[in-house]
């Protein structure tokens, strides 16, 4: 490769050349331009349709001109929707100043010649389909200020001849599919504000003479393949207002030197490598509105110095590895809109001072080790909150009644806790409440036994999820349960001790995709009506009481992949109709009192991954076109414990990716077919 000296050289001399006095009259100007529009129209004809000799140049639609001497100065043809190349001519207009062909589809590659515009100041060609390298000529235009490349589809290197646009403020190569390195002589870019290189496939280090780049106010080299640590040199940028390196590889510690970056507003070094702790340092960044800093291996306390934040808007510090108490110093950020701490091992109690972030919108602890009761000042003050994520953690008690008083929340999640009584009443006043996640406490009824909680909700209108599973729940499901909001997606209710019937009214949610009643004590008859369900995917009923026969209509349930009802009471013969939805995958009637043959309509259920009929009934041969059809079985077929009798089907061997096959306790005859060893 030639030295940087011998291309400063070339392109002096076109520089030159360029420069030499020569102008364009209106009508050269106009025929360049009506060859461009020739360029870029033919795929949409009826592109600026006033570009023709019959109207003056400049009263052209995105055509501005230099109003003493009538020279296009500005051409602005963004978002029009335009397809075909950029045309070299373009190079021609020598009083051209600016020039936004941004957010089209046009393709192609950036033309050479775009270099002999020595008066250009803006050249912004984002947002298109461009494909080839940057024309290392563009360091020509020597007036360029704003040069914008980015979300195209450019690939080789950055060249380093751009550092020669001396007076470059902002520059953008963002999106493409650039490789290589920043190249240190950018140091020289003085005037530069804005350096956008992020979303490429760049490799290396960030190169420590970035922190030359005195004037620097925006720096982003996001979703690169950078390594290595941050240089502590980028604490010299003491203009810098944007710091976004997320989603590269970078390793080592934060500089604690970033702590000198006090025009700093935006931080984010989220998805990397990075180690060690937070460092205290940050806490002097009193201008910042965002610290991004989840998805590492950080490690330590939270430092109380990010109390001092006091323009903060957004915290993350998320899936991570920090420990110690949540400090209750982050009370004092009162702009705070979103808090994520989730994915840690945070421990100690909820420090009551986050009830003083009136503005928060969001407050996610998940999956720490926090202990104690959930704050009662939490729906006391947090009047805006909409996002509630507390599961995951080891917290006791009671739910707080006042959460009722959250009227904008719209996601309730505190699984998987040690909370204890009763599911509160007053969460029936949130309106906008879409999530309901309290599985896995101790969550007991209320002393009448009717699940009233449910009933309350039917109030929440735009309730999509409801799970209560693995608590301590008694008493009958209430006939309410029809009233509940129409757009529930998931209802899960099992694992605990209801008892009684499914109500008739249950198939009114016609909207269930997912529905688990499954381990309680649930008996009488599967309703009638059950094919209203028809967007329901999987249907758990298995282990309780429930008696009667398999209604026929489940074959009306089109979306059906799942249906578990084993471990009842059911008797009858196996629906023929049961393999009508063509999207059944595991089918799961074990522990039952089913009678009568396995019928050979079960050979349209193709998709079966898993069949389990064990511990029933059933009678007759195993009908081997069943068995050829279980060609996509990857789990276990289980007809054990049957009265199954006659030879076993030679189309055994034909189910190649089965884990196991139990026909055991059963009356079968005959010899092991060879087949079976395949």
């Amino acid at each position: 490769m030639a030295p940087l000296w011998f291309y400063s050289f070339i392109m002096l001399c076109i520089f030159s050349i360029s420069a030499l006095p020569h102008s364009l009259n209106t009508s050269q100007q106009q025929q360049l331009l009506l060859q461009f529009k020739t360029a870029i129209s033919n795929n949409n004809s009826s592109s600026l349709p006033d570009w023709t000799p019959l109207h003056p140049l400049c009263n052209w639609s995105a055509v501005t001109c230099d109003p003493s001497f009538h020279s296009v100065v500005a051409l602005n043809l963004s978002d029009m929707n335009l397809q075909g190349t950029i045309s070299p001519l373009l190079g021609n207009l020598s009083s051209l100043q600016s020039l936004d062909l941004s957010n089209n589809a046009l393709t192609s590659t950036i033309p050479p010649q775009l270099a002999q515009l020595t008066h250009l100041q803006v050249l912004w060609l984002h947002g298109n389909q461009l494909q080839g390298t940057i024309p290392p000529t563009l360091s020509a235009c020597r007036s360029l200020y704003d040069l914008r490349l980015s979300f195209n589809q450019l690939h080789g290197s950055i060249p380093p001849e751009l550092s020669l646009l001396t007076r470059l403020k902002i520059l953008a190569l963002g999106a493409n599919n650039l490789t290589g390195v920043i190249p240190p002589s950018f140091k020289n870019l003085s005037t530069l504000v804005k350096l956008y290189v992020g979303v490429n496939d760049l490799t290396g280090t960030i190169p420590s003479s970035l922190g030359n780049l005195s004037s620097l106010t925006y720096l982003n080299l996001a979703e690169n393949d950078l390594h290595g640590p941050i240089p502590p040199e980028l604490g010299m940028l003491t203009h810098l207002q944007i710091l976004s390196l997320y989603t590269d590889n970078l390793s080592g510690t934060i500089p604690s030197s970033l702590g000198n970056l006090s025009s700093l507003t935006y931080l984010e070094l989220v998805e990397n490598d990075l180690h060690g702790p937070i460092p205290p340092e940050l806490g002097m960044l009193t201008h910042l509105h965002l610290l991004y800093l989840y998805a590492n291996n950080l490690s330590g306390t939270i430092p109380s110095s990010l109390g001092n934040l006091s323009s903060l808007t957004r915290l993350g510090l998320a899936e991570n590895d920090l420990h110690g108490p949540i400090p209750p110093e982050l009370g004092m950020l009162t702009h705070l809109q979103i808090l994520d701490l989730y994915s840690n091992n945070l421990s100690g109690t909820i420090p009551g001072s986050l009830a003083k972030l009136s503005k928060l919108t969001i407050l996610d602890l998940c999956r720490n080790q926090l202990s104690g009761h959930i704050p009662r000042e939490i729906g006391t003050k947090l009047s805006n909150l909409h996002y509630l994520s507390l599961w995951g953690n080891q917290l006791s008690g009671k739910i707080p009644k006042s959460l009722g008083n959250c009227s904008n929340l719209t996601a309730l999640t505190l699984a998987e806790n040690q909370l204890s009584g009763m599911v509160p009443m007053e969460l029936g006043k949130l309106n906008l409440l879409t999530r309901l996640s309290l599985h896995g406490n101790q969550l007991v009824s209320d002393s009448s036994n009717t699940l009233s909680f449910l009933t309350s909700l039917t109030n929440c209108s735009h309730l999509q999820e409801i799970s209560v599973s693995d608590n301590h729940l008694t008493g009958i499901l209430p006939p309410s349960i029809g009233q509940l909001s129409s757009n529930l997606d998931i209802l899960t209710l099992s694992n605990n001790m209801i008892s009684g019937s499914i109500t008739q009214q249950f198939v009114n949610l016609t909207n269930l995709t997912y529905l688990s009643l499954s381990d309680n004590l649930i008996s009488g008859n599967i309703p009638f009506g059950i094919e209203r369900f028809h967007k329901l995917e999987r249907l758990y009923l298995g282990g309780n009481k429930l008696e009667g026969s398999i209604p026929s209509e489940v074959g009306q349930m089109q979306h059906l992949g799942l249906l578990n009802i084993s471990h009842n009471r059911l008797s009858g013969k196996i629906p023929d109709s049961l393999c009508s939805p063509q999207q059944l995958r595991r089918l799961l009637l074990q522990h039952n009192n089913l009678s009568g043959e396995i019928p050979v309509s079960l050979a349209g259920c193709h998709k079966l991954e898993l069949i389990d009929l064990s511990y029933n009934k059933l009678v007759g041969r195993i009908p081997p076109d069943v068995i050829a059809s279980l060609k996509n079985l990857l789990f276990y077929l289980n007809l054990s414990w049957n009265s199954l009798q006659g030879p076993l089907p030679l189309e055994i061997s034909k189910i190649a990716m089965a884990q196991a096959i139990d026909l055991s306790g059963n009356r079968l005859t005959g010899l092991i077919p060879n087949s079976l060893g395949d």
